[in-house]
C-alpha cells in the first residue's frame, strides 16, 4: 500500500535509510556518507512533520520511502534558482525487495502529488541511475559539482 507517511513511520524509515548507506559503504560506494551520521534523523522527522514523505507498506512493514520537500541547503549549493522546484530526496527501498519495482511506483506515486517542478540529484558517475531517471520523465539538465542535474516540469 502507497500512502502519505507519519511520525509513526519514523523508525522503519530510518532504519531504511541507515541500511541503504551501510550497503553503500559496504561496496566501496560514497553516496549516502552522511546518512551514516546521527543527524540523518533530523532530515527525516522533519520531513514527516512536514507530510512530506511517502511510503509503501507490506504487511504492516514500510520497506520503501521517499521525501519530496522544499529546497534544502544541498539543493541551494547545486542548483539555480532552487525555489522554483521541490526535491525528490531519500528514495530507498529495503533490499529484500529488490526487483519488485518497489522505487518506480513509490517515485510515480510521490510525482502524482505534486504539481510543482520536481528536481532531484545523483552522482554523475552512478550509469544506472543517471538512466534510471529519464524513464519518468526527468530530463538531464548538466553536471555540477559531481553530480547529475535532473528535472521534470509539473
Amino acid at each position: 500500500m502507497f500512502r502519505v507517511a507519519t511520525l509513526d513511520d519514523f523508525a522503519a524509515i530510518d532504519e531504511l535509510i541507515v541500511k541503504k548507506a551501510k550497503e553503500f559503504q559496504v561496496a566501496g560506494k560514497s553516496q549516502w556518507v552522511k546518512y551514516l551520521e546521527p543527524s540523518r534523523s533530523d532530515y527525516v522527522r522533519h520531513d514527516l512533520t512536514k507530510g512530506t514523505v511517502f511510503v509503501y507498506e507490506r504487511d504492516h512493514q514500510v520497506v520503501g520511502a521517499v521525501s519530496l520537500i522544499p529546497p534544502t541547503d544541498w539543493d541551494h549549493n547545486l542548483w539555480d534558482h532552487p525555489n522554483d522546484a521541490v526535491y525528490l530526496h531519500r528514495l530507498v527501498t529495503d533490499s529484500s525487495a529488490k526487483g519488485e519495482r518497489i522505487g518506480e511506483r513509490l517515485m510515480q506515486f510521490a510525482l502524482s502529488h505534486t504539481t510543482s517542478t520536481v528536481r532531484l540529484d545523483c552522482v554523475a558517475d552512478n550509469a544506472f541511475l543517471n538512466g534510471y531517471y529519464l524513464q519518468f520523465g526527468f530530463r538531464y539538465i548538466r553536471e555540477r559539482d559531481g553530480f547529475s542535474l535532473f528535472e521534470k516540469q509539473a
